[in-house]
């Protein structure tokens, strides 16, 4: 029955090819060779961002050595479903919220409590059983050396530069597949949400302007960066905020008409071997230290508001309003079978993509 329900998901995703993650792909290990206890993390986060926290657990638990594999976000949502009569991972990570419900809603998730986990807010959390311990903004990136024109401030500025310099922005415009990135599928879902008819209008500029689309958020801050690509849309700011960083030629928007807030979040599957230190985990994410952490180092923006810094309040201050997308079963909505082939069926219509 579940390798039914793998292969429907398959169909539905609009015939892109099912692919589980290498089970050679090798994993990143963290820790002392000999320690008694092993940890092992399916996450979507790079590396850059997240292994200097999973440095830092290591050396407070020395008897835990963890074993970290980076999985995109649908081929970890399929890869927990293949996996779930016997798990891989101890932990799951992603930041395709929704995939993450569904696979809670699914029954592939276990109940965990601890006084962190149980102080966030219901927007947080779902069933105790998914927790996030990130909340940052989705952003455009824009090479500031080659983009045309004023630097976009919202989505109607974006439109504008593109109507003005139609021939310029013509394959200069990257954003995610959201056949092949789940949470591509997620931000596209709740930009149609949000504002149907501006979404509309862009899809269909993109579309007009051969818009290249991307598995993953380094593939379109690398192409920004070099100057294949002009923007980047619907980025995670957490990545594109370490890269603004270390290069000025770059720079990140957060849209003045709206800016989506997106959560990365953990769940521990059923059945998953050593459940105890992944709790711990979760609970090590969550505290003031790391929380803390995460923002100082530009790794990520926390969860938590009452740690953040000047300079993260400052960053968000830059936004217009902001939309939350909360972890509740409205998320179920936008992958029901039928809702979600039509959805990445009007998408591929948009973009004119026909393969």
């Amino acid at each position: 029955m579940k390798w039914f329900i793998i292969l429907l998901s398959v169909f539905f995703m609009g015939g892109s090819q099912f692919v589980l993650a290498d089970p050679e792909q090798r994993s990143v290990e963290f820790g002392q060779k000999d320690a008694p206890r092993v940890l092992r993390i399916h996450s979507s986060i790079d590396l850059a961002s997240f292994g200097p926290l999973i440095e830092g657990f290591v050396q407070r638990y020395p008897n835990i050595r963890v074993s970290y594999k980076d999985i995109n976000t649908l081929e970890m949502y399929n890869q927990t479903i293949h996996d779930s009569r016997s798990p891989q991972a101890s932990l799951v990570i992603s930041s395709a919220m929704d995939l993450q419900i569904k696979l809670v809603n699914d029954g592939y998730a276990q109940t965990y409590h601890s006084f962190l986990t149980d102080q966030l807010p219901n927007y947080a959390q779902w069933r105790h059983q998914v927790f996030a311990f990130s909340l940052e903004p989705v952003v455009m990136l824009v090479n500031k050396d080659r983009y045309p024109g004023p630097l976009p401030k919202d989505r109607q500025d974006v439109l504008q530069t593109i109507r003005q310099y139609s021939n310029f922005m013509k394959g200069r415009i990257g954003t995610y597949d959201i056949r092949k990135s789940g949470v591509g599928y997620l931000l596209a879902s709740q930009d149609a949400r949000q504002a149907d008819t501006t979404w509309g209008r862009l899809l269909e500029a993109f579309g007009s302007h051969q818009v290249k689309t991307y598995c993953c958020t380094h593939e379109i801050i690398d192409k920004v960066a070099s100057g294949k690509l002009v923007l980047g849309y619907n980025l995670l700011g957490s990545y594109v905020a370490q890269r603004v960083k270390e290069d000025t030629h770059l720079k990140m928007i957060l849209p003045k008409d709206y800016t989506l807030m997106v959560m990365r979040v953990g769940l521990i599957p059923k059945k998953a071997p050593n459940a105890h230190d992944a709790g711990l985990f979760l609970d090590y994410l969550l505290t003031n230290s790391v929380q803390k952490r995460m923002q100082v180092e530009t790794l990520m923006f926390p969860i938590k508001p009452d740690v953040m810094t000047k300079n993260t309040l400052n960053i968000l201050g830059k936004s217009g309003p902001q939309r939350v997308v909360e972890l509740d079963q409205q998320l179920l909505v936008g992958r029901d079978f039928a809702k979600q082939y039509r959805f990445i069926k009007s998408w591929e219509e948009a973009l004119e993509i026909t393969h």
